[in-house]
């Protein structure tokens, strides 16, 4: 299981792109449960770097869905941002649309599956996300990155053989950096963070690494006995310091299996919009409700495209709504409250689901997994 070839130590060199195995990719199914419990082993990497999202920030957002609101009429825009430096929401996503914006927003389209280190699959929305963090990050950009972090998943950096860890059903001895008495959990987007975290060490012979659910790592990491995760450590100032309550409050506020974020992401063909519908007709999604200050009716956000088609927003976390900058709200609406109002509002066309991006557009003949609920409901 070792990601970089193994040497003597008095023969360790840094690793090269050569030395890693190109067979080690994610990790094996049967392998997830032994992986559970985790010891803290010392780590050679940097002092705790000072990019810490306040939690402060985080307080207030998913509260309960409280009385109904009102859903925008047709000609009502959706609230604009009283911060006018902060981005607006954007137009509905065209086909083929490739433009990087920059954080907290991205492409509508998710990016191509790529690697940095032959034989590992990068987190690229995780990665491009982390590769615009720049000194003195504010918290808008970090939520912007932890939004991102929420698919897919995570690198992590074990002393010793990670395989023969699993297969002795010993817990995986993974990196850490220690703060006193304070620990965190080191992780990593990529195969090229990961190499650069381990070059010029003196334990590079023996490193080797092992993929797994990002959801997996951040329950490990609060269910252990750790203050926080560094991402990236090692590529300041492309680095991101989370943590534990906050970790704890993202998987709470979100499904375990972040269903509706992940058919989002993934590699998309002609099913992907049926697909996602069936996630939204499976598990609680959010909508954006604005707090009148504008004067105009509190009402749920949507979106109007060029030729006044209306499509309602609804979001895979809380985190999504944040991330927009606006004075919106997250509302946690269940399916069936989902499917209500796409019932008694035909005129609406469909909904976009994250528009911050990836987005996706999900039009009304590919919600039927979604409205067969109001049938439901009024039988």
């Amino acid at each position: 299981m070792a990601l970089f070839s193994r040497r003597k130590k008095s023969d360790a060199q840094p690793a090269s792109d050569a030395e890693v195995a190109p067979e080690q990719a994610d990790l094996p199914e049967q392998a997830e449960d032994a992986a559970a419990e985790v010891s803290a082993e010392p780590a050679p990497d940097a002092n705790i770097p000072a990019v810490n999202i306040s939690v402060q920030a985080f307080r207030g957002v998913g509260a309960d869905a409280g009385p109904e609101v009102a859903l925008p009429t047709e000609d009502a825009a959706p609230a604009k941002p009283a911060d006018t430096d902060r981005p607006r929401t954007p137009a509905p996503p065209m086909p083929g649309e490739q433009a990087k914006p920059s954080l907290p927003l991205a492409a509508a389209t998710p990016p191509e599956q790529k690697h940095t280190v032959d034989g590992l699959n990068d987190n690229v929305l995780l990665r491009e996300a982390l590769a615009e963090l720049e000194e003195g990050a504010s918290n808008e950009q970090l939520i912007g990155v932890m939004r991102q972090s929420l698919q897919g998943h995570l690198y992590l950096r074990v002393h010793g053989d990670a395989r023969e860890q699993l297969n002795s059903g010993k817990p995986l001895a993974v990196g850490v950096v220690r703060d006193g008495e304070r620990s965190f959990m080191l992780a990593y987007s990529s195969g090229k963070a990961l190499r650069d975290s381990v070059d010029g060490s003196e334990d590079a012979a023996s490193t080797s690494a092992i993929a797994q659910p990002v959801t997996a790592v951040y329950q490990q990491v609060v269910s252990g006995d750790f203050a926080g995760i560094i991402l990236d450590n090692s590529s300041a100032p492309h680095r991101a310091v989370f943590p534990t309550e906050l970790l704890q409050k993202a998987l709470e506020q979100g499904d375990a299996e972040m269903a509706i974020k992940t058919q989002v992401v993934a590699p998309r063909d002609e099913q992907t919009p049926v697909r996602v519908a069936e996630a939204l007709a499976k598990t609680r999604s959010w909508v954006a409700v604005n707090d009148g200050s504008n004067g105009q009716p509190v009402g749920i956000a949507e979106v109007h495209g060029p030729d006044g088609t209306r499509f309602l927003q609804v979001f895979s976390h809380p985190l999504e709504v944040v991330a927009l900058g606006r004075n919106d709200r997250p509302m946690p609406f269940q399916p069936e409250q989902l499917a209500k109002v796409l019932s008694d509002h035909p005129e609406i066309a469909g909904v976009i689901v994250d528009i911050a991006g990836p987005s996706l557009a999900v039009g009304r003949d590919s919600l039927s997994a979604v409205l067969v609920l109001a049938i439901d409901i009024e039988d």
